[in-house]
């Protein structure tokens, strides 16, 4: 496996066009404008894992707090003041931060590893916080693009 030196910058898109950003410390679905431009997510892979289910990190601000999914019994997506750098070297802590991708057409979907069976979502309403659902196909969004900037 190849080391990788810094984490790969992208955009997130849901199939109904809102693009992810921060707002206020949280990571939002919401249309594209001027004020609103989509976050640039850092992704890094999770090294320790089989490359084949494609096994990634991410995070945000410069890749200093990461995409969790927590440590109590529900999975309860959030932001933690983690290094994406260092989860990437560290297997034991990475887990709950770590989403397998699997394609879906020209979409992606986001499964959590630590809670499988629960995929990273977005509200059918704009500007609600992104989170995480056992439910396919129904009200939320579990479908994105996923472009490199």
């Amino acid at each position: 496996i190849m080391a990788v030196p810094r984490p790969s910058l992208f955009t997130l898109r849901d199939t109904s066009q809102k693009v992810v950003r921060c707002h206020h410390n949280h990571l939002v679905a919401s249309p594209q404008t001027a004020n609103a431009p989509p976050g640039k997510i850092s992704v890094v892979p999770n090294q320790f894992m089989d490359p084949s289910h494609f096994p990634i990190i991410m995070g945000i601000n410069g890749g200093t707090r990461c995409l969790s999914c927590g440590t109590s019994a529900q999975p309860t997506l959030m932001l933690e003041d983690k290094k994406i750098m260092d989860l990437y070297q560290n297997s034991k802590e990475a887990k709950r931060f770590t989403f397998t991708c699997s394609a879906t057409g020209s979409t992606l979907r986001f499964e959590s590893v630590a809670f499988p069976g629960w995929y990273l979502s977005t509200s059918p309403r704009n500007d609600q916080p992104l989170r995480v659902t056992n439910r396919l196909g129904e009200a939320e969004i579990t479908n994105f693009y996923f472009k490199k900037v």
